[in-house]
């Protein structure tokens, strides 16, 4: 497996295929695992696919700070570094959605396009119930451990209800969150980042074709956030996939692959 370095901060991550590059970015608690299910319809479109585990994440590095967007951002532009990829199709989902943002705001000319689903909106507050759920979870994961913590209020979190009432799905989520190695919950270091902007003033900066997903049944602070960038981002078209919640790769598979070459062929010129 491949590993790219950012300030010694090693990155794990898989480099498959030799088409049109794409970068895929997980989301929180997860690893480069939560795509496995769209691989196949990418291997046979012929794409080179960048699956990276974040810092914190996966087999990455487990720094004890370090965990705001600017240093995930960095992270990847290590990965097309260490790939040898100048310019990717960049595909953020949920917390990876929020990283891509960065990406597209801070280095915009490693973004030939950008695919959001169910994204994070940097510098926007989560919804209180999503909050008081990460604060619980932070609590066990320093009393009990990391993996009661993903076992228990992480797995009862209200982002996921809809999710996992379908078959098959909590159990390939779980099968992921419980090897979460929890670094950002075990930090001893507090990040401290000031910056003079923030993401969601500067959506129409961003010059990339951009598509936005989400489900119907996603919670409203995430499908707000969705909408929001899309009505942001010059150009962006939204979609909404009927009948699923947060948990998009898992859920539609064939839906979220058929979106990813559509968007890298957007962005070849």
């Amino acid at each position: 497996m491949p590993e790219a370095n950012n300030a010694d901060v090693k990155l794990y991550y898989d480099d498959e295929g030799s088409g049109s590059p794409v970068l895929l970015i997980h989301g929180h608690t997860q690893d480069r695992r939560i795509w496995d299910p769209v691989m196949p319809e990418l291997r046979e479109a012929g794409l080179r696919v960048l699956r990276p585990d974040l810092r914190g994440h996966g087999r990455s590095a487990r720094p004890n700070s370090g965990y705001h967007w600017i240093n995930h951002a960095a992270d990847m532009a290590a990965v097309l570094d260490d790939a040898g990829v100048d310019s990717a199709a960049v595909v953020g989902y949920s917390v990876g959605g929020g990283i891509a943002l960065e990406v597209a705001l801070t280095m915009a000319g490693r973004v030939g396009s950008l695919l959001l689903m169910s994204p994070v909106m940097p510098d926007r507050a989560f919804e209180p119930a999503f909050m008081e759920n990460l604060m619980q979870v932070a609590r066990v994961a320093r009393t009990d451990g990391i993996a009661a913590a993903m076992a228990g209020p992480w797995s009862e979190n209200p982002l996921f209800e809809f999710s996992f009432s379908k078959a098959g799905i909590r159990e390939a989520a779980e099968k992921i969150t419980r090897d979460f190695p929890g670094a950002e919950y075990l930090a001893t270091e507090r990040d401290a980042v000031e910056r003079s902007w923030a993401v969601p003033d500067r959506l129409a900066e961003i010059e990339a074709p951009t598509l936005v997903l989400a489900g119907d049944r996603e919670t409203l602070g995430f499908r707000a956030w969705a909408e929001e960038a899309a009505a942001g981002i010059p150009g962006a078209r939204l979609e909404i996939l009927e009948d699923c919640g947060h948990l998009l790769p898992l859920e539609e598979p064939d839906r979220v692959a058929r979106s990813i070459i559509t968007i890298v062929g957007e962005g070849i010129s």
